[in-house]
């Protein structure tokens, strides 16, 4: 599986490293996770509905979200949002 990166989401977690400088370790932790095994229990991987229907998620902490985009050997991280931000 190879990973990327948009834009907008490298733009979007470098605000949340700002705010909170502990964050970048979970979030390696969590990506290092997913690339080894994106359906591991502890991600709570799943798809989203509504206007986000042909993106998953995945969990860094609590409230907080890694969005994506999927096709056969391809991951593309879009966002990076509160559960509320859906």
């Amino acid at each position: 599986m190879n990973i990327s990166y948009s834009k907008y989401f490298l733009k979007r977690i470098q605000k949340k490293y700002k705010e909170r400088p502990i964050l970048r370790n979970k979030v390696v932790k969590q990506v290092l996770l997913f690339s080894k095994n994106p359906r591991h229990p502890s991600l709570k991987t799943h798809k989203l509905r509504g206007t986000r229907q042909d993106q998953y998620s995945f969990w860094i902490e609590r409230d907080l979200r890694i969005v994506y985009v999927r096709d056969e050997a391809d991951v593309i991280f879009t966002d990076i949002l509160t559960h509320d931000e859906y």
